[in-house]
């Protein structure tokens, strides 16, 4: 028999942990008065709706590294461009969707200069620099923390080689935005759980607001996402990791097991040379894989490629689900998995109907639903036959998860895919929003 996770939190806990499965009291207040925007979107494109149900609509955005990140760009690019954008009420991701998310969220309106957002992003991909003296410097800093890992080196060295931007800011300071984007939410799991087969509670999210455990119940608030704690107390002044850190934390997934990581210092080690911080690496991973009191978060694209858990939760009353998919080989794993926690948590999740011979041939467009409280959910794989006819392994072989930067030639031709997925077919989402509204 499987063991569950029990959590108990004393009085004295409350005072910095918020022990509550309900939503904070400030997200909620941002998801209603994203509703005015949304009501818009709908009357501008002709949506009936009930005053009295506004239908709230999640875009998950799965891993795949810089695939991930463009592809998920492109998605969001085109979805403002057809009108769309503004339907949305969160905008959830995983690995490298974050990437993009924590990218696009630098701008307060980015909703509104999208195509401009857009351009500056892939200018920085394609001709950006990485510089040696800028990453030393992020981790001379890092590695005097006590709490120094694995994730501050690879989100130094890795994702900076990738995104071409060491973001010094903090999520938190997206707290008082107001609605003009869609609410975003960052996924990762707890290591250790994962290891004990604790799948459920081994969710963790981080908002502008808050961070922690969803299936728990437990958060403190986000500008102390990073900072010890003892007996339900701030430890040390309040520590907040920068973006960089968090993209590092959400796109870790090849830091997951001792080979990988074996592997990973390797590739690093073969174009860099920092012994003292390599060795301080060295050093560190063992005490993160085992120390009891520290809490490892890692990569949630590990467990499932895509932050359905996030979108799923009760509380946030999801009535349709836009899952753009750049996972790699099976292009309906992530939403399998989704099924199969959902069984486990006993959450309603839709029943999946996939023809014969889709699994390596895939359309660009799924939709999921039936007669139950599940959302319908919306399934769109990256590389189809559509968009890609009988190319679709070249194209996967093309953007492999694990790789150098893309070229600026590769990233304009990812882009045009996944807006392809997004612009061929608008008509078919409206008719999934129009479904959603009726309910």
């Amino acid at each position: 028999m499987r063991k569950s996770a029990v959590f108990h939190f004393p009085s004295s806990f409350r005072e910095y942990v918020r022990v509550s499965k309900s939503l904070n009291r400030k997200e909620e207040q941002y998801v209603k008065e994203r509703q005015a925007v949304v009501e818009k979107c709908l009357k501008d494109n002709g949506i009936k709706y009930k005053q009295e149900h506004v239908p709230v609509i999640a875009v998950l955005g799965s891993g795949g590294g810089e695939r991930a990140m463009v592809g998920l760009l492109g998605s969001l690019a085109q979805m403002a461009e057809e009108k769309l954008l503004d339907s949305i009420t969160y905008l959830c991701g995983v690995s490298g969707s974050t990437w993009c998310m924590a990218s696009l969220y630098e701008d307060p309106k980015w909703s509104v200069n999208v195509a401009a957002d857009k351009k500056k992003i892939v200018d920085r991909l394609s001709n950006g620099s990485f510089s040696k003296s800028d990453m030393l410097k992020w981790l001379s800093v890092a590695v005097e923390d006590e709490n120094y890992s694995l994730t501050d080196f690879w989100a130094a060295t890795v994702v900076y080689n990738i995104i071409k931007e060491i973001d010094r800011h903090h999520l938190s300071e997206q707290e008082a935005r107001d609605s003009t984007n869609p609410y975003p939410i960052y996924t990762a799991i707890d290591k250790g759980l994962k290891q004990d087969n604790q799948t459920a509670p081994c969710w963790f999210e981080i908002s502008p607001h808050e961070a922690g455990y969803s299936h728990v119940g437990a958060y403190v608030d986000t500008s102390l996402f990073g900072s010890q704690f003892e007996n339900g107390k701030p430890k040390t002044p309040p520590k907040e990791e920068d973006m960089l850190y968090l993209q590092g934390l959400c796109g870790s997934a090849l830091g997951d097991g001792k080979e990988n990581i074996t592997q990973i210092l390797q590739w690093i080690w073969d174009w860099i040379h920092i012994l003292e911080i390599v060795r301080k690496t060295i050093i560190h991973i063992p005490a993160a894989l085992l120390s009891d009191e520290k809490r490892d978060l890692i990569d949630a694209g590990i467990l499932l490629n895509s932050p359905y858990v996030a979108a799923l939760r009760s509380e946030r009353k999801v009535d349709l689900i836009l899952s753009f998919d750049f996972s790699s080989d099976d292009p309906f794993l992530t939403v399998k998995k989704a099924a199969d926690y959902c069984k486990e948590a006993g959450r309603p999740f839709p029943s999946l109907v996939i023809e014969p011979g889709e699994e390596k041939n895939p359309k660009d467009f799924y939709v999921f639903k039936d007669n139950t409280k599940a959302p319908i959910v919306v399934h769109f794989p990256l590389f189809n036959t559509v968009n890609c006819g009988e190319k679709i392994e070249e194209w996967r072989k093309r953007y492999k998860t694990f790789q150098g930067p893309y070229s600026k030639e590769m990233i304009e031709d990812l882009l045009l895919v996944s807006s392809r997925n997004v612009k061929n077919n608008k008509q078919k989402i409206l008719n999934e929003i129009q479904a959603a509204c009726a309910r």
